[in-house]
């Protein structure tokens, strides 16, 4: 065979054996990267998540081989993995938002902005995210740029190549970080209960060790191969039993690791919370200091607002109710959603992003409703059931699912984007309705006593529940509770035109006006027992016709039926929202599904022993009037001669229709609107971050090298000034593109790098300084450095401005580990005769 064709068949297996090691690099890290894949399905669960890996990997082997080919730079291989990110992002990241343009573009700006503010979405939303929004960004950001890293970190070699390994255990570390606070339900084999967290963290951490053990092994077996090439002489393989034995010492150790976390971890685990970093985030939502619902309830009875359509509703057939908002906190003076005080673990208070579904509560059927929005305009939305998802259809979709938020354990719903809910707006969601509702006399009291304060509960409440003489549990609760509304009377407000009567009285028909205070605190309940408890002293029997005293509306009898349930044992929370439907007759109701502000009304759900919740109507009756000896007041025993001339009307104060809903330390008034700052302040914020991002790496790099530059310069000892400008002529030139020295002399490189006059002085003055015996003066370290200074402007000569750019931000220089061809310090000087 001729030495052509011998060198031919050489250079085709050496391209072989190069391929087959790329392929070989590949698949060891792409092991470690899909138990990443597997970290992080939890987060998704969504076909989207698996296709987003499938393309993100290809992309990223196709541009490591790319710059493997064309030998780019890092900044080569950012720009190209920001690139393909850019492309793939609405398409692969964001596959929901692609059903019009004006959604298109909201996902694109997600995907483009997801670096910086997606993480957000991350730990705000519930667990799966599916491909909700622009939530997947993030992980293809990951699964794309560590396939990048860590493939051309191997295929290049060199001393970096452990980094690969590390860098592939960065999507688990992701899936770990980012997944839910509860573990998942664990492995069984046998008597082993393995937790599926730690299957994972034990296949990520044999993924990387197998890495490890093929590179090694790779490179050891590629260096005998060269020696052998170099010296003829062939290595003996090692005996197949040294092999088999560390391979079973391997295996025998992953095994033990398996049996050791199958039987330790459970008890270790037990009961323990699983820190994460959704752990410590909690959306602070703004609720806490908004009015209680309740509060503004009778605001929607002024003639204003009474009449006016607020939302349309289509909703399944079982539904009879409309949710706005569910109050389960009282602190003595509102009902609130949201308790400023409770535990941050409390499921009441977690009120969280909706990404793909919830499941269904047991015993319920699932349909769909729709609520298109008219003149309501509160943060409070209007659901039907249980919400397992929602869409929006109308209006600023993107806004309203931004700012929509969900609490599963009490069923509400609220919106807190910008403008919000508003006339136009509509949104479709699937509602999981109980097919029937349990009887209250058929609970089972969950507590053997009441969890409100005693301070919360006014002392008649209680003589009057001690005066009904009830049984208990069920039974009784459900003859308090008719007895309550039997013996209230309906009143919307304190004071009336009675000329001019407002439109819910005339909605009542044969309707005799009492006035009823505003408010629903402990002082007013207290009141409201009070006139019953007097009535029913003062008249006794059990005739409900004779005992109606109570005055007030859904707003007050809410609360008294709430402290009720709960002083009988049982879990008792308080609803705003409108009926669909009542077999109540003298109850409002939605007529055909539009919902007015006069259809607004107040009930409580209680909850026994089981976790099924019960919807208990409480509005007081409107057809018996209360006595009128009972709003008689006695006369005074010392009568006084009042003058007429002398006496002046005093009105009484209008009512507050929230009864101070605000608290007392808020000042809506006083305030400005700062709205427009603050959105100056983030935009400008987010631009900065933005351009931090995108320039400060570079900005970092210039400045290590200028002072870098001014340490040398500046230098106290001459030699070291000296040296430091040599080789800050070899930093510049290397940042141009020429090669970094290995073991050449200085006269070498400087005829290397161009063999100019100034080049070849800077070496001659470098090797002085080092080995004369005359130390240089500081005239010739000035003369020195505008040498270099020159030879820098040199090597900037016929580059474009995006070269000479390239050059000041270049690594090379930095990551090079100079071997010069002399000692940095100057040598002792001995005395030699002249």
């Amino acid at each position: 065979m001729s030495a052509p064709a011998r060198r031919d068949l050489r250079a085709r297996r050496t391209s072989r054996v190069q391929l087959r090691f790329l392929a070989a690099q590949a698949a060891v890290l792409d092991l470690a990267i899909a138990v990443g894949a597997v970290a992080a399905w939890p987060i998704y669960r969504s076909v989207s998540f698996i296709v987003l890996v499938v393309v993100a990997a290809a992309a990223g082997h196709a541009i490591a081989a790319a710059g493997l080919r064309w030998r780019w730079n890092g900044w080569w291989l950012a720009a190209a993995t920001l690139g393909a990110y850019v492309v793939l992002g609405l398409p692969i990241a964001a596959p929901s938002m692609l059903g019009s343009l004006p959604q298109a573009l909201q996902g694109f700006r997600g995907v483009l902005t997801a670096p910086v503010t997606g993480w957000k979405d991350l730990l705000t939303l519930d667990l799966p995210l599916g491909s909700y929004q622009t939530t997947l960004a993030p992980a293809l950001l990951v699964f794309l740029a560590v396939p990048v890293a860590a493939l051309s970190l191997a295929w290049r070699g060199g001393r970096l190549w452990p980094l690969a390994v590390a860098a592939t255990l960065l999507p688990t570390v992701f899936g770990v970080a980012f997944g839910a606070t509860a573990l998942q339900a664990p492995l069984v084999l046998g008597p082993l209960v393995i937790p599926r967290e730690a299957i994972v963290g034990m296949a990520a951490v044999v993924a990387a060790l197998v890495a490890v053990v093929w590179r090694t092994l790779s490179d050891r077996r590629r260096a005998i191969a060269t020696a052998a090439a170099a010296t003829g002489i062939r290595s003996g393989g090692r005996p197949l039993r040294g092999l088999a034995g560390r391979v079973a010492t391997a295996a025998g150790m992953v095994a033990a690791a398996v049996v050791i976390a199958g039987v330790a971890a459970p008890g270790a685990l037990a009961g323990q919370p699983r820190e994460v970093l959704r752990s410590d985030v909690d959306p602070r939502l703004e609720l806490a200091a908004a009015l209680s619902p309740l509060g503004q309830y009778r605001a929607s009875f002024a003639d204003d607002r009474f009449d006016q359509t607020l939302f349309r509703v289509e909703a399944p057939e079982a539904a009879d109710r409309v949710r706005l908002a569910t109050l389960p906190f009282y602190d003595g003076r509102f009902a609130r959603v949201v308790d400023p005080d409770a535990a941050p673990g409390d499921p009441r208070t977690a009120f969280s992003r909706v990404p793909s579904a919830l499941v269904a509560p047991s015993g319920t059927a699932v349909g769909t409703a729709q609520i298109s929005i008219e003149a309501y305009d509160g943060v409070w939305m209007p659901t039907i059931g249980s919400v397992t998802s929602l869409d929006f259809v109308a209006g600023d979709a993107a806004a309203l699912a931004d700012g929509f938020y969900y609490n599963a354990e009490t069923s509400a719903a609220v919106q807190l984007g910008e403008p919000g809910l508003s006339a136009g707006a509509a949104y479709r969601h699937e509602a999981a309705v109980a097919a029937s509702s349990a009887a209250l006399a058929s609970l089972e009291p969950a507590r053997t006593g009441p969890s409100l304060a005693d301070e919360l509960v006014p002392p008649s409440l209680i003589a009057w529940v001690d005066a009904q003489e009830a049984s208990t549990g069920g039974p009784a609760l459900e003859t308090l509770i008719e007895r309550l509304r039997a013996r209230g009377f309906l009143s919307h407000a304190l004071t009336v035109d009675e000329a001019n009567p407002p439109s819910w009285m005339s909605d009542l028909g044969d309707y005799a006006f009492q006035p009823s205070r505003a408010g629903h605190s402990t002082d007013r309940i207290e009141q409201l027992f009070a006139d019953l408890l007097t009535r029913q002293n003062e008249v006794g029997g059990d005739d409900d016709a004779l005992l109606v005293a109570g005055i007030g509306d859904d707003e007050q009898f809410a609360v008294a039926a709430m402290m009720i349930a709960d002083r009988l044992g049982f879990d008792a929370r308080i609803v705003v929202g409108a009926r669909l439907d009542s077999r109540d007759e003298t109850l409002s109701t939605c007529a055909d599904g539009d919902c007015t502000a006069g259809d607004l009304a107040a009930w409580i759900e209680v909850r026994g022993s089981d976790a099924t919740w019960v919807p208990v109507d409480v509005t007081p009756q409107h057809a018996v009037f209360p006595s009128p000896d009972v709003q008689q007041r006695q006369d005074p025993k010392i009568p006084t001669d009042v003058r007429q001339e002398q006496a002046e009307t005093v009105l009484p104060a209008d009512a507050n229709p929230s009864d101070g809903g605000q608290r007392p330390d808020d000042d809506t008034t006083a305030t400005g609107d700062l709205t427009a700052l603050w959105t100056a302040l983030r935009v400008g914020g987010l631009s900065l971050l933005a351009v931090l991002l995108l320039f400060g790496p570079f900005a970092l790099i210039v400045l290590v090298k200028l002072l870098r530059r001014r340490a040398r310069r500046s230098a106290d000892d001459p030699v070291e000034r000296f040296t430091g400008g040599w080789q800050e002529f070899v930093d510049a030139a290397i940042d141009h593109g020429r090669p970094a020295p290995r073991s050449h002399t200085r006269q070498e490189l400087a005829t290397a790098y161009g063999a100019t006059p100034n080049a070849v002085q800077l070496a001659t003055w470098a090797d002085r300084s080092v080995f004369d015996v005359t130390a240089p003066d500081a005239s010739e370290s000035e003369r020195f450095w505008e040498l270099v200074d020159a030879e820098r402007s040199r090597f900037d000569e016929g580059l474009g401005w995006w070269a000479r750019v390239r050059a000041r931000v270049s690594l090379r220089s930095l990551l090079h580990r100079e071997h010069s061809a002399g000692p940095r310090k100057r040598m002792p000087r001995t005395r030699r005769d002249r």
